[in-house]
């Protein structure tokens, strides 16, 4: 029996590709949102002249989906390429007005820093882009010593020159490393709706993170001895199965209980 399989974190799940339909971009849908009797709302969409519900893998496990997180990590991203912003702003009113300047000096101790310090992730293209944000922005952070050093020698105007020039280049390549890290952040999921038909000819539409591949899984590897632990939308554990990035086990969807 064949199945289509796609992932939510470090679990594999699947649904056998003959309740499959249709597959589709999330965004290319138009969603509805429904009042459902317990208070709640629901996401629906036309299908085939139909209303269907669509529900998230994510909602149904509990959990966050995979591109709430990566907005998570972009609005971070934003925040913390503005905190420079901001810090090169007031290192400029400290030279100039001789205010005290407060902000972090230590590269290490700035919120990105910290962040910075300890951020690890699998993807080895992201990784890469992380590396180059090192020497830009130490290179900003070592300004303030440097210039309010000149500033207390009298050499102002020289060091508002060198504060100038470096938010023409440090500060634009520490930008445009952001914005750079911010999309490849943005294009490591490719959310996708699965249109599954149950055993009475229903309808629903499946949210997850991205898909999978199909694979092949035969009736002994299929396990059904642990049903009261699976998740009541849930059939069986497929044991040993062969995906690219090696053996897994795959929770295989009921398409009969996702609609409820």
């Amino acid at each position: 029996m064949e199945y289509l399989s796609f992932q939510h974190g470090q679990q594999h799940y699947a649904v056998p590709i003959a309740n499959v339909r249709f597959i589709t971009a999330e965004n290319t849908l138009q969603f509805t949102r429904v009042a459902t009797g317990d208070g709640s709302q629901q996401d629906m969409v036309d299908f085939e002249g139909k209303a269907c519900v669509v529900r998230s893998l994510a909602s149904l496990l509990g959990q966050d989906s995979a591109q709430c997180e990566i907005q998570e990590l972009v609005d971070l991203l934003h925040a913390r390429e503005q905190d420079h912003v901001n810090w090169l702003d007031a290192l400029g009113q400290s030279l100039i007005h001789g205010v005290e300047f407060t902000k972090a000096r230590d590269p290490n101790q700035c919120a990105f820093g910290r962040w910075y310090n300890d951020f690890v992730t699998d993807n080895l293209m992201l990784s890469q882009l992380m590396e180059k944000f090192d020497a830009p922005h130490r290179r900003i952070h070592a300004l303030a010593d440097e210039l309010l050093g000149m500033r207390d020698l009298g050499q102002t105007d020289e060091a508002m020159k060198i504060l100038v020039e470096h938010k023409r280049t440090t500060l634009i390549r520490l930008q445009n490393l952001f914005t750079d890290a911010r999309q490849m952040v943005s294009s490591s999921v490719r959310p996708t709706v699965i249109m599954i038909q149950d055993d009475d000819d229903h309808i629903v539409g499946l949210k997850v993170d991205d898909i999978g591949e199909v694979f092949s899984c035969d009736i002994e590897q299929q396990d059904h001895s642990t049903g009261d632990l699976l998740p009541e939308f849930a059939q069986a554990w497929l044991k040993d199965i062969k995906l690219a990035e090696g053996t897994a086990t795959v929770m295989q969807l009921n398409p009969n209980r996702l609609k409820h």
